[in-house]
């Protein structure tokens, strides 16, 4: 025997349907700052790992040149063939290419800075100022844990407008950043500093270990490899 269909239908009302949606509304509201915060983390974390590879190509590159980094010089722009913006010979990264990977590939970019550019130096402010030299070696470094030998480039003055502040260079993304002039990684509330992550700037140590600080530490972080705590104006002081 059939059962009888019911005369009813079973159907949301308007004011039923509005309640739902402001339901759904408010729990995308809720929803929306810790997702931030995740993608947010995500950055710090992919950034720490490009960190952590580039300390693998610095090693590489040290292994091959006998205790030598590559050197350092004025602004390069990638590809560039010393006209222009570009200054004659490659800049580290490029120096770096065949013991590493392409300056294109991404390597070099964290997502938490504008599509294009190169987020990472190499620290050789110390050595420019001691010793003259702007090829840094592994015999240079006595606190290899605690030597700033790469990082988060947040200094605003070495990224062209309108990101950056740079006055020189209007129209290239610097592919051979360093600390020689700059204090490179620059924090939040120091000039022209800002922190690329809500936990701060990620560092690549000296003995290739990754960390992410807030500030300068001195317990944890040195300018000058053969002496712990100095910060970048220590070392500029003593020019």
């Amino acid at each position: 025997m059939r059962s009888q269909a019911s005369p009813f239908r079973s159907a949301f009302s308007l004011i039923e349907l509005l309640v739902v949606i402001g339901i759904i509304a408010i729990l995308i509201a809720l929803l929306l700052p810790t997702l931030r915060k995740v993608r947010l983390h995500a950055q710090q974390i992919e950034c720490a790992a490009h960190l952590r590879q580039l300390g693998t190509g610095l090693a590489n590159y040290v292994a091959a040149f006998r205790g030598h980094y590559p050197v350092v010089g004025d602004h390069h722009a990638y590809g560039g063939d010393g006209t222009g913006e570009d200054h004659d010979g490659p800049g580290w990264t490029e120096a770096l290419e065949p013991y590493f990977a392409k300056v294109p590939s991404g390597i070099y970019h964290c997502q938490s800075f504008p599509e294009g550019t190169i987020n990472y130096f190499l620290g050789v402010h110390w050595l420019r100022i001691h010793e003259g030299r702007f090829d840094l070696m592994t015999s240079d470094i006595r606190y290899s844990s605690e030597y700033i030998l790469s990082g988060d480039c947040t200094h605003a003055r070495l990224y062209c407008p309108p990101f950056g502040q740079s006055q020189l260079y209007l129209l290239t993304d610097d592919c051979d950043k360093d600390d020689m002039l700059w204090n490179c990684l620059a924090y939040f509330g120091q000039e022209y500093g800002m922190n690329a992550h809500p936990a701060g700037n990620n560092v690549l140590f000296g003995d290739y270990h990754v960390a992410c600080y807030k500030k300068f530490d001195p317990r944890y972080m040195t300018y000058n490899p053969k002496q712990l705590g100095q910060d970048f104006d220590q070392i500029t002081s003593e020019q």
